[in-house]
């Protein structure tokens, strides 16, 4: 299933100094597909892949990422999305 996570960033340096390794550590069936942080990095959008959202969630919030911006996620509606991406 594909996630979406909002971030609204409080603590810009915290976040993008430690995204790099929330990215690399991830679990077994969770994945980071794309990245999207405004010029101002107080705001960022995020594809994730998962088993469900709560999973995407749990990894998260127990990283920096949780500590450093409050997020919303909520699972893609894949029958009317664009853009996402191919799987061969």
């Amino acid at each position: 299933m594909y996630v979406v996570v909002e971030h609204e960033i409080t603590d810009s340096e915290t976040f993008f100094g430690k995204a790099g390794s929330v990215v690399e550590n991830v679990p077994e069936g969770v994945n980071t597909l794309q990245f999207f942080p405004s010029p101002d990095k107080t705001r960022a959008i995020c594809l994730w892949e998962g088993p469900t959202v709560a999973a995407v969630e749990e990894y998260l919030e127990s990283t920096v990422i949780g500590e450093s911006a409050k997020n919303i996620y909520y699972a893609v509606d894949t029958d009317v999305a664009m853009g996402l991406p191919v799987t061969v």
